[in-house]
């Protein structure tokens, strides 16, 4: 479990006094304590009395952290120069504060936490935000019929469920929506429209901005002719942020309900990333296959994730 140390990075060490102490020993060996690279860890301030340190990084493990006062003064009372007198404690503010608990203490500590995280995990795997995209959908000149079905489909399997709006064509704009609705505590968010080939379309984009390894795999593929086709041609993408997934669907409504459903399926079954990007790709191919077939083609239609 990791803790987030809200820019509270700095803990100090008062009744100690250094006599030439090396300062890269100091650091390290509390560092050492805290199981961080030594690189993490630095002296910021030496006073009589008073040695402060600052950790380089924004988020700590929880059980490296809680409970490790004496485990910080007995490696700093090993190093040469360095003196504790009677009373020396190590204090902070925020997070790293509970470096001071007693260790019987700390264990109840992390355990509580654990969990509440897993509650507030649980609550927020549940919580979904649908969102359309699509100028034309803005300006009302095509209907959207996916956002209803979508919410329908994810309260029967018993999320809660919202329409988050209508995305502009713009991935950046499209991007910071989508990451507002991350820190809202949506663990689910969807979007329908935007994946095709068109030099409007940014939902997959928008997506990449906010988790670069996200699995995108394609649904068709052409060659650009960059009149109407900008892009190789039509895929989906399935990211995760932290605990929440951002899932890019096709607008065409069938294939919408056809992702939605495929994409539930594959949440219940607990599908990873990778795989359930597939599992939903696999199904909008065979329905693509079959309309082509109908019209006497079959081209097009990859099978691997990008």
């Amino acid at each position: 479990m990791e803790w987030d140390l809200l820019e509270k990075t700095t803990f100090w060490i008062d009744n100690i006094e250094l006599t030439a102490a090396d300062l890269g020993q100091v650091a390290a060996a509390a560092a050492a304590a805290l199981e961080l690279p030594a690189q993490e860890v630095m002296v910021v301030d030496v006073r009589p009395g008073l040695v402060a340190f600052d950790i380089l990084r924004r988020r700590v493990r929880a059980e490296a952290v809680a409970g490790k006062e004496k485990e910080i003064l007995r490696r700093l009372a090993e190093l040469p120069g360095v003196t504790l007198r009677p009373g020396a404690a190590v204090h902070s503010e925020g997070v790293l504060g509970l470096i001071a608990l007693d260790p019987g203490e700390a264990a109840r500590v992390l355990a509580e936490s654990a969990r509440m995280a897993r509650g507030i995990s649980q609550a927020v795997a549940r919580r979904a935000m649908v969102f359309a995209s699509g100028a034309e959908v803005i300006a009302g000149k095509i209907k959207d019929t996916n956002s209803p079905y979508i919410i329908a489909a994810l309260e029967k399997a018993g999320y809660q469920a919202s329409f988050g709006g209508i995305l502009e064509d713009d991935a950046i704009a499209a991007a910071n929506r989508l990451e507002g609705a991350l820190e809202e505590g949506h663990g689910l968010i969807i979007t329908t429209g935007g994946v095709g080939a068109e030099d409007k379309d940014f939902s997959i984009e928008a997506i990449l901005r906010l988790d670069p390894e996200a699995c995108t795999p394609w649904i068709l593929k052409f060659k650009p002719d960059y009149n109407r086709h900008h892009k190789e041609g039509v895929r989906i993408a399935v990211g995760r942020v932290g605990i929440a997934y951002l899932v890019a669907l096709p607008g065409p409504h069938e294939e919408a309900r056809l992702g939605c459903d495929r994409l539930l399926a594959g949440l219940e079954q607990g599908l990873e990333t990778g795989t359930l990007a597939e599992y939903i790709a696999g199904a909008l191919r065979e329905r693509w296959r079959n309309v082509m077939k109908e019209g006497g083609h079959e081209h097009g239609l990859p099978g691997h994730c990008h």
